[in-house]
């Protein structure tokens, strides 16, 4: 049925339907004198007998008809009786910037960002020049028109003191774009805006996926800081400071930009004034930004694993490094290094900490500074946000331990059957509560993992192993056997690429000649890769190779490890 409102007609069929919500819905229409397309909203107006809700949408309105830019969606007519508001507006059909981001893989490239930016940031201006802040500046809030970018949704805007001196107490927003004044209810200032700005433009280039849980609803966001709700995203970004990927570099004045946005003070943060004058926005994006630091594919593993346990663990970097900094001479040895990585991480064996502690030291004088230190350590992220797998395990982890939840209880909730164990579809639907979006082929790598013995099922023992891997209070985390079958590997590795004759490594360090390798002949051969390994974790690979349970090693026990 056609309808009209002012200059404007609008069919209420399904076909012209572009969308619908809470309090109405949104049609296709027309200008009849121009022609335009145009969107038009017809809200029930009986929705509306909340005060505050009244009051959001006439100031929507109101801040709407004062706006004139190419960068905000423009309100063109609007139109209320007793049973329904209508509101005209200018017709983005090409989505929005959430929309736009996953479209092109999940992430945009630095120039495309910045093209982005500058777009809003002159929607911000005109908004900023009438004495208005936004107060929910996300990606859902940036509509697309044919490549332009258009700030919409002023339901939530205000008047407010430009130069940041009036504090204002409503707290309203979307939780992952405040502030952390704002997150932690108290007064905060016009400057709010421009940490959402931060975090908006930060997850154009970098899309890194975290999830917010509120009560029984996930809100999915990018975020340079881990979180699983208000509280914990909070600790975090008080804990923990800004990181950027190791492996996505930007110029110099991107990063400046998003660090100040980003500053937790507001006293410190970037004002308005500067924020447009800011050399990114005349497109310039200033040197490259290279670590200080070239680490190798080895050293990055090393480093994100123990990124993630410090993160589980919630390990105050700073404190550990005092701790092991045995002279407080503001500098590690790589004994006192090797110690340091041991207590966040005991499965870390000398070797690996030796290859990290070589590619630190720079300056080549046998210590690493805590300066070396925390360059790598603190301020890159060496997470691979590419891979779902890890990603969806660690989200599933933060989520169990952050509320403290029973993973027998889960496990028996979700195997319907009450068979003992998990099959494909009863895996899915546990994942889906993690990530209600992914498709069923994006799950089975998820399923592979933890099914490690590749039955087609996943029992409690191996949904255990994997959900609580890391937990030192874990009767099941192993650390010393985990560090003994990698330092199998990495004899694995040395014979392989030398290739060396497992028989002739055998005679070697078999001194007795008779045919076995006792304790003391195979504490030799091991220290040759591990020249520090403790006597203890020596006896462990030993174990590992005595598959008899004899006092020695034959060469067929040591040939079948190996090989």
């Amino acid at each position: 049925m056609q309808k009209q409102t002012g200059d404007y007609v609008y069919d209420t069929s399904r076909q012209s339907l572009l969308g619908e919500g809470s309090f109405g819905r949104v049609y296709r229409g027309k200008n009849i004198k121009t022609g335009e397309l145009v969107a038009v909203k017809q809200m029930d107006t009986a929705m509306f007998k909340d005060k505050y809700m009244k009051e959001c949408l006439e100031n929507e309105v109101n801040i709407m008809k004062q706006l004139k830019s190419d960068y905000i969606v423009k309100l063109y007519h609007t139109e209320s009786d007793q049973s329904k508001t209508l509101i005209v507006l200018e017709l983005c059909n090409n989505g929005d910037l959430r929309e736009y981001i996953s479209n092109k893989g999940g992430t945009l490239d630095e120039k495309q960002s910045i093209e982005i930016l500058n777009q809003l940031m002159n929607g911000f201006r005109e908004m900023v020049s009438h004495g208005f802040i936004h107060r929910d500046i996300k990606p859902e809030n940036a509509l697309v028109k044919n490549d332009c970018f258009k700030i919409s949704d002023f339901g939530f805007a205000t008047k407010a003191d430009i130069q940041g001196r009036q504090l204002i107490k409503e707290c309203v927003g979307t939780p992952l774009y405040m502030a952390p004044q704002l997150l932690e209810n108290t007064p905060y200032t016009a400057k709010s805006d421009i940490w959402s700005i931060g975090m908006m433009f930060y997850e154009m280039l970098f899309g890194k996926t975290q999830k917010i849980k509120l009560i029984i609803q996930y809100i999915y966001i990018q975020s340079p800081w881990p979180a699983r709700d208000v509280q914990s995203y909070l600790r975090n970004m008080k804990s923990f400071p800004l990181k950027f990927p190791y492996d996505k570099q930007i110029g110099q004045n991107t990063r400046d930009f998003i660090v100040k946005c980003l500053t937790l003070n507001e006293k410190d943060r970037i004002n308005w004034d500067d924020i447009f004058s800011h050399p990114i926005l005349q497109l310039q994006t200033g040197q490259q930004t290279k670590p200080a630091v070239q680490l190798d594919q080895k050293a990055q593993l090393i480093i994100r694993s123990m990124q993630y346990m410090v993160q589980n663990k919630n390990v105050n970097l700073d404190e550990i490094f005092s701790r092991f900094d045995q002279n407080k001479g503001g500098s590690l040895d790589l004994f006192e290094f090797h110690q340091l990585l041991s207590s966040i991480d005991p499965r870390i064996t000398y070797y690996e900490s030796e290859h990290v502690f070589k590619t630190l030291d720079q300056t080549k004088d046998g210590q690493i500074s805590k300066k070396e230190f925390e360059d790598v350590f603190k301020f890159w992220d060496f997470a691979d946000t590419q891979d779902k797998v890890s990603s969806v395990i660690v989200d599933l982890q933060e989520i169990i331990k952050n509320n403290n939840l029973d993973l027998k209880l889960i496990f028996q909730n979700f195997d319907k059957d009450a068979g003992g164990s998990l099959n494909f579809q009863e895996f899915v639907s546990l994942i889906k509560i993690v990530a209600p979006k992914m498709k069923q082929y994006e799950i089975k790598p998820i399923f592979d993992k933890f099914d490690k013995n590749g039955d087609g099922n996943v029992s409690y023992e191996e949904f255990y192993h994997i959900l609580n891997y890391g937990n030192s209070k874990d009767s099941q985390f192993k650390p010393d056997q985990e560090k003994a079958r990698k330092l199998i590997n990495e004899l694995k590795r040395i014979i392989t690429t030398n290739n060396l004759n497992l028989k002739q490594i055998f005679n070697n360090f078999d001194k007795s000649k008779d045919g076995n390798l006792n304790l003391e002949e195979f504490t030799k051969l091991v220290l040759v890769i591990d020249k520090k390994l403790p006597q203890n974790e020596i006896k462990n690979i030993f174990d590992l190779f005595n598959v008899d349970g004899g006092n020695e090693i034959t060469f067929t026990e040591f040939q079948k490890t190996l090989i």
